[in-house]
């Protein structure tokens, strides 16, 4: 950047500038994009130039973000040397200045240094509170009924922090929360009272060098206030106080700079109309008392304005104005007013090298508004947008930014943006530490082996494979499960795949001399135990536990280099190796502030934090990316491009009221104006200063665009879009809606891969086929391939990898009673299903897993006696307390009754329970495969002759028709199975292999009593053993045909369970075809 007063200022701009010393305090507004950083580093230089001792001068920025880039400048604009930060946050000059007043002696009672609570710790130690008091541990406030089981929850928390905020804020102990309770017959206050002193006591008690973010700030101005020769020598040092967005100032940050500035040389800079932390309690509305709070007779308050845009064009000034226009007025008209950029004004943007001549769109100034049908055209929409801009346009990633409401939407946006392979960067205050990809990884491996117990499962295992240390892929792990299933029959073993996997760490020797679907697991491997070496040493600790973790996983050198090759796959190396600092600089300060602490205490720590932790480590150089964040971590930034999703009622604005469950903002509102105020606070009220927050974050996020702006929304029947849309760009057409834009494919190499091979197949002219096959031959050949255009990857075109059959010939085919329906209906369904094609377990199994697991644990018992086992076991189906559940339920006890009904219909038929739940496995032969009969039948009854009886117990609804129950294959296998000799030495009284039939006994019908639908025994002609040895040929064979029964649908295929893969359905395809 080009030293500030070699830049071209505006003549307001360089009167303030030119400020000498004596100046007294100055409030300069202006409108976003006037230049108020730019004169305020201006000012800063020309006074350090004539001798201001750098020790005499405090800037202050809002956020850490901002003071490291004004720092930046500054550093880069004057070739004075700092001993210490010129440009602080509000927290980082407080914190100093008690770090000085403990080591002059002003804080006996706190013995270490101090050290700032950050949010998450503040969010962690308040739930610890919580849960201890759910727990019984110990006894906490009685919260009034009405906020039910809201305490404990995430959002009850982020409530209570709100609420200590404001006390903090305006100094009050837990005894005047007490107090304001009882004289206002709040009773939150009064419950909340119990918690903050409780919460005070436990700081005080092992940290009480620790202070919260707003009790800080608070907490450096009595000391000011109560120590004057404290504020006496602080005002002397100080000969400069200059303040960037003042309007994201609290009332206790207000305090403190009228105690340093007061009188003094004094430069303020705020816009009024674009706060964004508001949730943190800035108040641009004390804005309007700075000239009686800091001017003083000998010196006055100098009031200045920025007129004149050096960023936004005539388009952009006009949609911000309009917002402007709606939002309460903080200090007077002052900077809302302004002339709009003309494109030939200099260009003078803090921290921002100047565009190339001719970059894309500075001529023209636009804000565009698009009304999609679905929110995936929104990210569509999103997608092309960029893709366009970067590709036909050629603007550079880096100068394209969304902004969205919130941190979820952040996340969904950065994560849809990815998978198009568009570079994408997010600020790390939007992620919580636990949650980055690079970090998970690691704390779980500490879980692992500090808590092994809590850690032994399969799903975490897949997980680590699957994370960016273990780099496989799904199909990785799949040839990883069935090579270690492989080993293990090899040696013996019977176990199987999942336990397999769960031993890993336990067992490394088990990867020994397999392939390369084991890369990601040895790796893993690797540094577990480099992790176990590390903490048997007595001296380990966090840090060196993560560095052990680190250094083995060799992932350091693999992402440096993936940074410096760019892409899509740099900037997620480059965040991967900016969360894995900030994990570092995590465990150092925990290290440092808790001598002594564990490795699984720290991993407690960070696992525990919801929210996202600032961090002082340094990040990588920004790359060419897209970046996505919310409008508080875009303040005092700009970009080329800005767009705006998520434009919809209920989402941006966000008319929720906040602070409400516990009243921090009736509080602050007492505490100013005292009780009377709270007739005034009603709904209304309340909702307008929500929704003028929501306009100013709106109003900040549009004014960031240099050149252009792009707003879109959900237009449909569960989407309404946003009135923030049309006070953007107004729709003027009276007899018309605002059409719904169409979103093509976006830009991307998928889909310029996908729309070739769709022409080289299908189009009919030759010249284009020949075209389209010979662009995918030059992306197949580049130095990186492009994924897909290779037609070795082609999924159809490749030969089938073996023509044998799925069970090797002369081996026994493993056939299940109840699938041989299936393969004889169709074994093309049969096989896929069988191949993992079928849908997941749905409520109405899991209901039915439970009747019969009662009835195997109670096979002969009452009604009642079901109804009370029924109700110890159905928390078991974790089912929330809804209707649809007590539903659920009542259909549950129905079906156990109709069991307690069939028992009593069993003995009158003549019959005795002999086994339930038995499991056989029998070996069928006679065909030309042997089959391997294997099942569970649910109930085994003995009739008078002591012959075998099978009982099929069925939850569902339906049933088959009587005619189809003399043949039912589930059945008739049963029986096979009794024939061949399944039941020997499996019940406690023997019988004959002749069995006594079968039956189904529908529990899940809507009749009032359980139907009985038998199956006559098999003698004389033998029809099922046959049936079970077809079966068996077809799920053993290598093809697999289609069939559809005329009777259940015809060649429609209504009937088809897999119509899109099914040859005989319209629906179905070869998987190549479009």
């Amino acid at each position: 950047m080009e030293h500030p007063q070699a830049l071209q200022l505006t003549p307001q701009q360089e009167s303030i500038a030119g400020l000498g010393p004596g100046h007294g305090p100055v409030l300069v507004l202006g409108a976003p994009g006037t230049g108020k950083t730019t004169a305020a580093l201006a000012a800063i230089v020309r006074r350090l130039d004539r001798g201001l001792d750098p020790q005499g001068l405090l800037a202050i920025a809002p956020s850490r973000a901002s003071a490291t880039r004004l720092r930046d400048a500054l550093s880069a604009g004057t070739e004075t040397t700092f001993s210490e930060p010129a440009v602080r946050t509000w927290s980082a000059y407080a914190f100093d200045l008690i770090r000085r007043a403990r080591v002059a002696g002003h804080l006996p009672y706190v013995q270490r240094p101090p050290r700032l609570l950050s949010g998450p710790e503040q969010d962690t130690l308040i739930g610890q509170l919580l849960a201890g008091h759910a727990a019984g541990f110990t006894p906490g406030p009685a919260w009034p009924d009405s906020l039910g089981e809201a305490v404990g929850t995430r959002g009850f928390r982020k409530e209570v922090r709100e609420l200590f905020d404001r006390l903090s804020e305006h100094g009050l102990e837990a005894g005047d929360l007490a107090d304001l309770g009882e004289s206002t017959g709040i009773a939150e206050w009064a419950a909340a009272a119990e918690l903050y002193q409780e919460y005070r006591d436990l700081l005080d008690l092992g940290s009480s060098e620790a202070f919260d973010p707003a009790g800080l700030i608070t907490a450096a101005a009595d000391l000011l206030a109560g120590i004057p020769e404290l504020l006496e020598g602080e005002r002397e040092r100080l000969r400069l106080v200059v303040v960037d967005d003042l309007q994201e100032a609290t009332p206790s940050q207000h305090r403190l700079l009228e105690l340093l500035g007061a009188g003094r040389d004094l430069l303020a800079f705020a816009s009024p109309d674009s706060v964004v932390q508001g949730f943190r309690g800035a108040r641009p509305d004390l804005l309007a008392a700075f000239g009686s709070r800091f001017g003083t007779e000998e010196r006055p308050v100098r009031n200045l304005q920025l007129t004149r845009s050096l960023r936004m064009p005539a388009a952009l000034s006009g949609a911000w104005q309009r917002i402007a226009r709606r939002i309460p007025v903080a200090a007077g008209a002052a900077g809302r007013t302004f002339e709009p950029e003309p494109r030939e004004a200099p260009w003078n943007v803090p921290g921002e090298s100047p565009p190339a001549d001719g970059a894309p769109g500075r001529g023209v100034g636009t804000v565009e508004a698009h009304l999609v049908d679905s929110p995936i055209h929104e990210m569509r929409l999103l997608a092309q947008r960029i893709l366009e801009e970067h590709l036909m346009e050629g603007r550079p990633l880096a100068s394209i930014a969304v902004i969205v409401r919130t941190g979820g939407q952040v996340r969904a946006v950065s994560r849809y943006l990815t998978a198009q392979g568009i570079a994408v960067t997010v600020p790390p205050a939007e992620t919580p530490l636990r949650d980055e990809p690079a970090v998970r990884p690691l704390l779980d491996l500490m879980v692992r082996a500090l808590a092994p117990d809590a850690a032994a499962d399969t799903a975490g295992v897949e997980l680590l494979l699957s994370s960016r240390y273990g780099t496989s892929t799904a199909l990785d792990v799949r040839r990883l499960r069935q090579a270690l299933r492989r080993e293990e029959r090899v040696a013996g073993g019977t176990r199987g795949s999942n336990e397999l996997l769960a031993a890993l760490f336990d067992e490394p020797a088990a990867l020994e001399g397999l392939g390369r679907e084991a890369a990601g697991a040895r790796r893993l491997v690797r540094m577990f135990e480099a992790l176990r070496a590390e903490l048997a040493d007595p001296g380990a600790n966090a840090e060196t536990a993560l560095w052990a973790l680190w250094e083995a996983s060799g992932m350091e050198k693999a992402w440096t280099q993936a940074v410096h090759e760019g892409g899509s796959a740099g900037v997620r190396a480059d965040a991967d190796l900016d969360a894995v600092m900030a994990l570092f600089q995590a465990a150092e300060r925990f290290v440092d502030q808790l001598p002594g602490s564990t490795v699984l205490q720290f991993v407690e720590h960070v696992l525990g934090q919801e929210l996202p932790m600032d961090t002082l480590a340094n990040r990588g150089e920004s790359l060419d990316a897209v970046e996505v964040m919310t409008p508080a971590a875009a303040a005092g930034r700009e970009w080329g491009l800005v767009l705006l999703p998520g434009l919809q009622e209920g989402i941006w604005p966000n008319t929720r009221l906040r602070g409400e469950l516990l009243g921090s903002g009736a509080l602050a509102d007492v505490v100013e104006h005292g009780p009377h105020i709270l007739l005034q606070r009603d709904p209304a009220s309340r909702l307008r200063a929500t929704r003028a927050d929501e306009l100013r974050t709106f109003a900040t996020a549009l004014s960031r665009a240099r050149d252009g702006v792009v707003c879109v929304a959900v237009s449909s029947e569960d989407h309404q879009p946003s009135q923030f849309l049309e006070l953007a760009v107004p729709w003027t057409d009276p007899d018309r809606p605002r059409p719904v834009t169409p979103v093509a494919r976006p830009r991307t190499l998928s889909a310029l891969v996908a729309r070739l091979r769709q022409a080289a197949e299908a189009e009919e002219d030759a010249a284009v086929r020949a075209d389209a096959a010979a662009v995918l031959a030059r992306l197949a050949a580049s130095p990186r391939p492009v994924r897909g255009a290779a037609p070795e990857h082609w999924w159809g075109l490749l030969p089938s990898t073996t023509h044998a059959p799925v069970t090797p010939e002369g081996q026994p085919v493993r056939v299940s009673p109840s699938k041989v329906e299936a393969v004889l209906d169709s074994p093309l369904n049969w096989f896929v299903q069988a191949a993992g094609g079928e849908a997941a377990t749905d409520f109405a199994r899991s209901l039915g897993t439970l009747v019969h697991g009662i009835a195997e644990n109670l096979p002969d018992a009452t009604g009642s006696e079901y109804a009370a086992e029924l109700e110890r076991r159905w928390p078991d189906l974790d089912m929330p307390a809804n209707w649809e559940s007590a539903r659920d339920k009542e259909r549950a006890d129905a079906m156990l009754r109709k069991l307690a009904q069939y028992a009593l219909l069993m003995r009158g038929q003549g019959r005795t329970l002999a086994g339930r739940e038995v499991a056989f496995d029998v070996e069928v032969p006679g065909g030309p495969r042997t089959a391997r009969l294997r099942g569970v039948m649910d109930r085994v009854e003995v009739d008078a002759d002591g012959r075998a009886y099978v009982v099929d117990l069925k939850t569902g609804k339906s049933q088959p028709a009587g005619k189809d129950v003399e043949r039912h294959a589930q059945l008739g296998s049963y029986q096979a199975a009794v024939l061949a000799g399944a039941l020997e030495g499996k019940l406690e009284v023997p019988v004959p292999s002749q069995p006594a039939g079968a039956a189904l006994v529908q529990l899940g019908t809507v009749t009032k009593s359980p139907r009985e639908q038998a199956q006559p025994a098999v003698d004389g002609e033998d029809w099922a053993t046959p049936m079970v040895l077809a079966a068996a040929e077809l799920m053993g064979a290598a093809e697999f045909l289609a069939r559809h029964d005329p009777a259940k649908g015809g060649r429609g295929g209504s009937a088809c369970r897999l119509p899109s893969v099914c040859p005989l359905c319209v629906q179905g395809k070869q998987v190549t075809e479009p």
